[in-house]
Parts: structure tokens; sequence; C-alpha cells
């Protein structure tokens, strides 16, 4: 009887033994998972990564779980899956070692799809901006969005530093001229200017100017800031500003022909290219132009990034687009895509 009782705890402990090794193997498993993963992403492989993390997730634990469910939403093609997965870490492990990255990134994809409300309530309600100053930007601008400029205000003054203190500058700028401290939004518009990081507050400030009564001034920065950031849509504006105001003399004959300067109303552009890097948008530019002189840069802001979109002509109808890319197309090698144009405001 001894015996048989010493032989069940013998089993037991086994069992014991057993169970705890599968789950250290699990662990250990989703940690080779997420390495490998990692490894395949580094690589490009992008498919195998999202298989390895989504693996991962399934057999990880914790820390482990977690962590594979966040590299995971970041290479998933779905923007929506990838909302989802963000937000099982924000809200289902709020005090989780990736709670606060997952809640971050959980707020851009709610700006960068127009949910400013969405995206001001998941960092502001979370208190994230007392623990990163990208939280900061990002409840800012949805804050200056939502026309909640008195709000907006304390949260972009927290960023001190890196590329986002220009995008939170330029945003406490638009927060304090829409709570009508203009004075204080014209000064930071000028600080900006005179840095040259932003075509978009030197033409602010240029328009400042204007407002009082500085014509001269105003005219004299909408030269500069169309000589230090030309073919950007500020300085397209600030030309059709000089226009407005200069003498009634003759254009000068152009050395070629080209498509129409600048959008009457609503029509069809030609683009030969998009890049995150403005170097690499010039020197597509460069090569363009030996043929095409008329050939622009437009910048836009994405999820805070700017984006620098190579582009020739405004046409009226997506088929006079067709017809022109067409003929480009042939004399400089470079595919295009017809890309629709808003009317001016």
């Amino acid at each position: 009887m001894i015996r048989s009782h010493a032989i069940r705890i013998s089993i037991a402990v086994a069992l014991v033994v057993i169970a705890t090794g599968v789950v250290s193997r699990a662990r250990d498993d989703a940690g080779d998972l997420i390495k490998r993963g990692k490894r395949a992403l580094d690589a490009g492989r992008v498919a195998e990564a999202d298989s390895s993390f989504a693996r991962a997730a399934v057999l990880g634990r914790g820390d482990d779980h977690d962590e594979a469910v966040f590299l995971r939403a970041g290479v998933v093609r779905s923007g929506q899956e990838a909302e989802t997965l963000y937000r099982e870490l924000a809200e289902g492990n709020p005090d989780g070692r990736y709670a606060d990255e997952a809640r971050l990134e959980l707020a851009k994809i709610q700006f960068a799809t127009g949910r400013y409300e969405g995206a001001y309530g998941t960092l502001h309600d979370a208190n994230a901006c007392d623990h990163s100053e990208e939280a900061c930007l990002f409840e800012g601008m949805s804050a200056v969005m939502l026309h909640r400029y008195n709000d907006a205000i304390p949260v972009l003054q927290n960023i001190r530093k890196g590329q986002a203190k220009v995008w939170a500058t330029l945003s406490l700028a638009e927060a304090m001229d829409g709570a009508g401290q203009h004075d204080d939004a014209c000064d930071r518009y000028e600080a900006l200017a005179r840095a040259r990081v932003s075509p978009a507050a030197w033409y602010r400030y240029a328009e400042c100017l204007e407002k009082r009564g500085d014509r001269d001034g105003a005219r004299r920065e909408y030269q500069a800031l169309g000589s230090a950031f030309p073919q950007t849509p500020e300085a397209i504006r600030a030309a059709e500003k000089l226009n407005a105001t200069a003498p009634a003399t003759p254009p000068p004959a152009p050395e070629m022909a080209a498509p129409e300067a600048a959008p009457r109303s609503s029509g069809y552009t030609l683009q030969f290219g998009s890049f995150a890097d403005r170097d690499n948008a010039m020197k597509l530019a460069a090569d363009i132009k030996q043929t095409y002189p008329a050939v622009r840069i437009d910048s836009e802001l994405i999820n805070y990034k700017e984006v620098f979109r190579v582009r020739i002509g405004f046409y009226p109808t997506r088929d006079a687009a067709r017809r022109a890319g067409e003929e480009m197309a042939k004399l400089i090698n470079q595919p295009y895509t017809i890309m629709p144009v808003p009317s001016k405001p």
C-alpha cells in the first residue's frame, strides 16, 4: 500500500515536471519565433515575419505574447486588423509593457483616418502625454483639428526636442491663432520661417505681415519663400500672391511649351514618383526637368511625416491628362499616375 502511494506521488510529480517543461518550451518557442520574425522583417520578408509573430502570439504568455502582438500589428497589411491588435494591448492589458506604445500607434491610425475625436480620447484619457512627447504631439494635433485650441496649447507646449518640435510649433501657432492669440501665433510662424524648416509656417508668417498692412514685408517673405522652397505648394501660392499685386507687365516668353503652371479649378495632374526623402524627389525632378522644365515637387503631411511627389501639369479632364502622360512617358521613360487635383478654395 505504501509502495502504491509512492508510485502515485511519483506519477503526479512527473506530470507536474512535464507540464512545466511544456510551458517552458512554449515560452521558449514564442521567444524563438519572435527572433525569427525580426530577422525575416530585417530581410524584407514581411509575410514570413507576420506568420512568425502570429504563432508567437498564440504560444507566448505575458510579455512574450504582448511583444508578438505588438510586432504583428506593425506588419499586417490591413489597417483595421492593426487597429484591432493595438486595441487588444491598450485595452486588454492597460498596464502591460506594450500598452503605451500600442495606445500611441492606435491614436496614429485614428488621426490618419480622420477620427480626431477617437485619437484625442485614446491619448487624453490615458494621460499618454505624461510619458511620451510623440503622444503629446498627436493629442495636441487632434485637439487643433477639433478646434479645441485651449486644450491643445498646454499639451503642445510639452514638446521640446526632435522633429516633433517642428510640427508641434506649427500646430501650437495654429492653436494660438484659433484661440485669438494672433501676435503669439505670428511670432512662432516667424521663428519657423527664419529657421527655414517649414514652408507652411513661412507662408503664414507672410500672411501675418499682409494682415498687419506691411505689404512690402509680405512681398519680401513671399519672394524668399519661393527661393528657399521652390516647387512646393506654398511657393506656388506665394507666387500667386506676388502676381496679384505686381504691376501689369508682359510675362517672359516660355522656353518651351509647357502645361498650365497652376490649377484654376478641379482637374488632374501627372505624378511620376512619391518619396519620403526630398533628395530622391529632387533627383528625379532634375532628370525630368531636362525635358520638361515645368516639373514640380508637391509636399504633403501624411501621418505627421512629409511626403514629396514629383508632378507635372494640370489638366481639366482625365483623358487630357492620359494623352499628355503617354507622350511624356515615351520621352522620359518614366511611368506615371493620374492624380485628381481639388479645386482651390
